[in-house]
Order: structure tokens, then C-alpha cells, then sequence
């Protein structure tokens, strides 16, 4: 198997691997050791644990663990579910930060349960709780805009669990919940989780009460921003932070060997692809069963290919053979089968301007179970080449817009439909790039950018760190968890070309250090065949900054004329030759353009003054010029208008940088202005 495999940790990092739970022990181990991180004993460390793994030759690779399972995908599945959302009960509370990101050994969980007051227990009285509707931020949204909630909060429901459940595995499964929660099920402690941006699941099968309603309670705490240094991210971003159950949570049950997660990588284009399948038996027993892996062609004209997000809804015939084994899993045992080879004949690669997917369904059979798992991908490839980057082998230019997940009504609660009006909108102004933010989005954006045709890069929230801010999480590393988390869950999704480490960071060496740290877990454990990035300031290290030297793709934020510098076009031209002469064999990304609107009219015309001034000289460098020819010269692969709505920052309540109002209604002059001069891009390039 290939030292590339996308659950592999840094060795190099000190992470001490965490022994295999029983499967009927319900607790959530750390994955690392205070010591080895050079912090308090009693500091809340990262909740990935990794687990030297057997692989069906008998050979083993580590793979990641979360709560005392094999990290799952969080594709959606045809499996059974119970949905959460809905009505829950819930109360607000002044929550000590410090026990909030305390260890949870026996001492820090006693301490956290007698905070709790009995908050988690069943027959807790909760009859003056309030109620709300769940998935939401606790922070009420005001036609001022979201109110300035950050702290703690609990919440409380009876959901009920069918009896033929039992002897199922059966997870709590939430895509984002900010920032710290902790889940008790049935007075049991199940698990938590740091971070507010990516998913988790725990395995909450042995607290389960089957036939009867069971009590769900959570705590969560989001410390204040500024409040402490080492989350992320550990200073007052450029963007609001919402409390409490942001995105969906269910339940979900799977046979006790079940299929985990199923990654393609895409070696080249000639439809060849290889796969790396993770099984889990969570039961008793030694389990036989027979695995069945089948490439599926989909149909863009099926009713379900912008209304479903399962991708059992735009399946069409089978694409090759299929490839069929055995296995055995004992009691507790995760299985790894790398490298598993499938031939798509005569692929049609993905591509914005012809989105071509394919389907994996790989299924799993015994004498008494059977599990299902599908998940889309594409077949393309993107590569740095000199000083210009190619997608399946070919120059390539990113005309880009970027997204805030945010809406005036729910906050950073997204649904489906959501999401698809926003990309729609993207793509509607000639848009073939979306950078979703400074954070990872909920997984259906990125469903959506491979069925709609948008390229995207997707981004970990470390946003202007300073020298304390890295060290600190050099030594805690919840970002490095993120990065982890936001690659395997990304794992398949043809659109993402990007990963980015950071936004504007300031400190140097610092920076250096991190970026180096995490280029290194990647290119030996993560790789999965995509581009590495940061998002630098024009103006903290400057056009020769020693950081960009690790990375694929040099990309900084060009603000002249705006936050610093004089002139929008002359000081920028300048940067971007001087970044070029400094980094000749790097395409350059611009990650930012654009300027604030607020003030009325005159200042509406200052984007347009922007724009009209800054186009002709991102045009001249571009690697796709206005000819419809590649430019051999052209170092410039990208440019990223920031952004496509206006959305609400913790600086000044509302910003007003996007083409359009916040209720996606009002467009400002720019945004014609901008659609008309990306459209030289619409066409397929080259």
C-alpha cells in the first residue's frame, strides 16, 4: 500500500496511538498525550486517535479512529436514520471555559458532571426550559442582525429508538456543533468533540434504551473569541461566531460489520482508479462476509441531481466490472483493503464545464446482515506545473467568487436548497471557482460544486495568528485535527482542488514552522492528489515570503489602495511581478479582491472603480487570457472577488464586500460589471 493513505498521522508529531476499545465500552479516548504535546495534564486534547490497523495481506497501516471507532465518512447514506432536527429543549448557562478545554479523564469528567447540576440526567426537571428549533445557532437573528451570544448552553430531548435497533451500531452523528460539546445518552457520558466547523460521530449503542424513548442531553461551550488563544480560531475573525448546533445531527444505524468509508484517489485520466475501502466489526462475534465493489455511471438529467443529496438518486447503468472478495472480521476488528484497482472504460472527466460523475457502490454481505455505501466522484486531475497549474493536464484559470455560509434568517444553518441558490448564483455570474470562506462548509456545498461544475478550495478557520496563536496550537494542535478532519472529509469530491492552511497570518517564522508541519503530514499521509495553499497578506511578508516555498500554489490577498499601498492597479501590478520573479516556477492565486460598499452609492462605485481598474491587470498575467488562448507567459491562475454576499463580521456587524445585499436580492452594480468580464471565462477551457 502506498505511504499515501488518507488516514495515516505524522509520526513526526509524537502522536502516541491509543489502544482499541471494547466495542461495548462507551468512553472517548484522546488521541494524543499531554506529555508528548508539552501541555497541562488536564488539557483537553485532540479526539483522533490512530491505530496501527490489519490490511487484508496481513500487512498493517494506521488508520484514524475517532471516539474509539474507525473515523467514518460522512457521505450521506441510505441507511436507517432518525433525524434530530427539530424541537429540543434549552437552556443557557455561564460555562467555565477553562473546564470546557480540561481533559476528560475520571477527575475532568466528575468535575464537568458537577457543573452540570444534573443537567445530563433523565429525569432531570426541564419543564421551564425554553424551546427551539434545532439545527440553529442559539444566537437569535434580529433584523439588526445575530445577537452577540457566546458561552454555554444545553440541550434536552427524548428521541426513540425502535427495538429492532438492538444489536445494531447505532452513532450520534453531527456535522457541526460550536465549539465544545459534550454528549450524555441515558445519563451516560458518550463523547465530545473540539471544533466547530467539521463533523464527528461517537457510538452511542450500549446507552441505548431499544423499544423506548431515551434522553439526549448536550453541553456546549463557545469561549468568547479573544477570550484564549489556543482554539481555533484564537483571535476575533473577519466573521460571526455562532453558538450551538449549526448543522444537521441524526442518528443512524448499521449492521455490526459495516463498511466505514470508501476513498477514491485518481491516479491519472485514463479511468483507472484505486480504492481504499476501511470495514469495522463493532459486534461480538467473528463476522464472514462477501464485499462487492461497482463503479456506476450518473445521469445529470435525473430528477434528483440538484434536489437529492444521496447519491443513489443520480445513478445510472454500471461503468466496468465489478471486483468481489471475502473477508473475516473477529470481534472489535477494523479491516483496511488498499489499493483495490477498478477500470472505468473510456472515462469522461470532470471538469466546470462538464461535471461528469461517477458513483462507487460497494456493498457488504453476511449470513445475517448486508450494509450499503455509495459515494460520487469524479475522474480529473490537478497538477503544478512551473509557474502554472493544469487540470487534467491542461492550463487552467480560476475566475473566482467567494461564499460566506450565512444567511440573514438562520445564521450558518444550512439546508440543501440553501446552498444551491447560492452556487446557482455563483456560477450565474460566470464564476468557475468558489472559495468557501475561512472555514469548511457543511458537506453538501461540496456535493453541489461537483454536481453544478465549481471548482472550490476549502479552508481550516486560522485566521491572523501571531507567534502565540501558533504556538499554541503547536502544542495543543486542534488545527492540525481540522486539517485532518477537513481532508478525509473532502475525500472524494472532484470539485475540491484546494486545501488552505490559514487566512493572513501574520508571524513568519511561526507561519513557516505550521505550514511546514502540515505540508509534511499531508504529502506523506494525506495525500489525496490535490493542491496545497495559503492564503498570505500582500502585506505581512511581502512578494518573497519565505512561507509560500512549501506550498503548490502561491496565494495572497491584494488589498492596495484599499487597507494598504496607494493604488489599486500600479501597487498591485508591482506585487504580482515582484511575487512572480520571487517564486518563477509557482502559479500564483489571487485569494481576495474587492472593497467594502457601505456608505450608499459612492461607495457601490468605488467596487466598480476597483474592479475596472484591477481586471486588465490580473488579465494580462492570466494563464487564460481574453483570446481563448492559453498564455505561456501567464503565471496568474486564479483571482477570487470576495465576495458573493454580504454577510456579518464580529468587527463591525455587517460587512458589505459582496456583489449582493445579504438577502440575496439586491445586486449592486459590480456584480454586471464583474459576470460580464468573467464570461471570456464560460466556456470550457481550452
Amino acid at each position: 500500500m502506498k505511504a499515501k493513505f488518507l488516514f495515516l498521522i505524522v509520526i513526526g508529531l509524537g502522536l502516541i496511538l491509543s489502544g482499541c476499545q471494547s466495542p461495548n465500552q462507551v468512553t472517548q479516548t484522546e488521541s494524543v498525550s499531554a506529555a508528548a504535546l508539552g501541555v497541562d495534564s488536564d488539557t483537553l486534547l485532540p479526539s483522533l486517535s490512530f491505530q496501527e490497523t490489519e490490511t487484508l495481506d496481513g500487512e498493517t497501516v494506521p488508520i484514524a479512529w475517532q471516539a474509539g471507532n474507525p473515523l467514518a465518512s460522512f457521505d450521506p447514506q441510505e441507511r436507517q436514520r432518525i433525524d434530530l432536527a427539530g424541537t429540543w429543549l434549552k437552556e443557557r448557562f455561564e460555562a467555565d471555559s477553562s473546564l470546557s478545554l480540561s481533559g476528560r479523564g475520571s477527575d475532568g469528567l466528575t468535575a464537568l458532571e458537577a457543573e452540570a447540576m444534573g443537567r445530563f440526567q433523565a429525569d432531570y426537571d426541564d419543564s421551564d426550559w425554553d424551546e427551539i428549533q434545532l439545527p440553529k445557532p442559539e444566537n437569535v437573528m434580529t433584523a439588526y442582525g445575530p445577537e452577540d451570544y457566546q458561552g454555554g448552553v444545553w440541550y434536552r430531548r427524548s428521541v426513540f429508538v425502535p427495538v429492532e435497533w438492538k444489536g445494531q451500531r447505532v452513532t450520534f452523528n453531527a456535522l457541526a456543533i460550536n465549539y465544545v460539546a459534550d454528549i450524555w445518552v441515558n445519563d451516560q457520558w458518550v463523547g465530545y468533540h473540539e471544533g466547530g466547523y467539521t463533523p464527528f460521530a461517537l457510538d452511542i449503542s450500549p446507552s441505548l434504551i431499544y423499544g423506548e424513548e431515551n434522553k439526549i442531553a448536550i453541553r456546549v461551550d463557545n469561549p468568547p473569541w479573544g477570550s484564549r488563544n489556543d482554539i481555533v480560531p484564537g483571535l476575533t475573525p473577519d466573521w460571526w461566531n455562532y453558538t450551538g448546533i449549526i448543522q444537521d445531527f441524526y442518528l443512524e444505524a448499521a449492521p455490526p460489520l459495516w463498511i466505514v468509508r470508501t476513498d477514491v484517489r485518481i491516479p491519472d485520466t485514463s479511468g483507472d482508479i484505486l480504492v481504499d475501502v476501511v470495514l469495522h466489526n463493532s459486534g461480538d462475534r467473528s463476522q464472514k462476509g462477501s464485499l462487492t465493489l461497482q463503479v456506476h455511471s450518473t445521469d445529470p438529467n435525473a430528477p434528483g441531481w440538484l434536489t437529492n443529496p444521496q447519491p443513489s438518486a443520480i445513478k445510472a447503468s454500471a461503468a466496468g466490472k465489478p471486483i468481489s472478495m471475502e473477508v473475516k472480521l473477529e470481534p472489535g476488528q477494523a479491516l483496511v483493503i488498499p489499493d483495490v484497482q477498478l477500470t472505468i472504460p473510456k472515462p469522461e472527466l470532470w471538469s466546470p464545464g462538464s461535471p461528469v460523475l461517477y458513483l462507487l457502490e460497494t456493498s457488504l454481505k453476511t449470513n445475517h446482515s448486508s450494509d450499503s455505501f455509495m459515494t460520487q466522484f469524479g475522474i480529473r486531475t490537478v497538477q503544478s506545473n512551473g509557474h502554472q497549474w493544469l487540470l487534467n493536464g491542461d492550463p487552467y484559470f480560476m475566475a473566482g467568487i467567494a461564499r460566506h455560509e450565512e444567511w440573514p434568517d438562520s445564521g450558518r444553518t444550512a439546508t440543501w436548497d440553501k446552498i444551491l441558490v447560492d452556487l446557482e448564483m455563483i456560477k450565474a455570474h460566470n464564476a468557475n471557482f468558489v472559495r468557501t470562506a475561512h472555514y469548511p462548509n457543511h458537506p453538501y456545498t461540496y456535493l453541489l460544486t461537483d454536481r453544478l461544475g465549481l471548482l472550490a478550495a476549502v479552508e481550516i478557520p486560522v485566521w491572523q495568528y501571531g507567534p502565540a496563536e501558533f504556538a499554541a496550537q503547536e502544542q495543543r494542535q486542534i488545527a492540525d485535527q481540522m486539517w485532518r478532519e477537513m481532508v478525509l472529509m473532502g475525500s472524494n469530491r472532484p470539485s475540491i482542488i484546494l486545501w488552505s492552511m490559514h487566512n493572513e497570518s501574520q508571524a513568519v517564522p511561526e507561519r513557516q514552522a505550521y505550514i511546514q508541519r502540515l505540508t509534511k503530514d499531508y504529502e506523506q499521509y494525506l495525500q489525496d492528489g490535490r493542491l496545497l495553499m495559503q492564503s498570505a497578506a500582500a502585506d505581512r511578508g511581502g512578494s518573497s515570503d519565505p512561507t509560500q516555498t512549501a506550498l503548490d500554489i502561491a496565494g495572497w490577498t491584494l488589498y492596495f489602495g484599499v487597507f494598504y499601498g496607494e493604488d489599486y492597479a500600479d501597487d498591485s501590478m508591482t506585487f504580482l511581478q515582484e511575487a512572480h520573479a520571487a517564486f518563477p516556477e509557482k502559479p500564483i492565486l489571487v485569494t481576495e479582491y474587492g472593497i467594502w460598499s457601505k456608505g450608499g452609492n459612492s461607495s457601490k462605485q468605488r467596487q466598480m472603480e476597483l474592479f475596472d481598474a484591477l481586471f486588465p491587470v490580473f488579465l494580462e498575467s492570466a494563464a487564460w487570457g481574453a483570446d481563448q488562448q492559453i498564455n505561456p507567459n501567464g503565471y496568474i491562475g486564479g483571482i477570487t472577488w470576495w465576495a458573493m454576499f454580504d454577510w456579518y463580521t464580529a468587527h463591525t456587524r455587517e460587512q458589505t464586500m459582496g456583489l449582493y445585499d445579504m438577502d440575496r436580492v439586491q445586486g449592486k452594480p459590480i456584480a454586471e460589471n464583474l459576470a460580464g468580464a468573467y464570461a471570456i471565462w464560460v466556456r470550457d477551457q481550452p
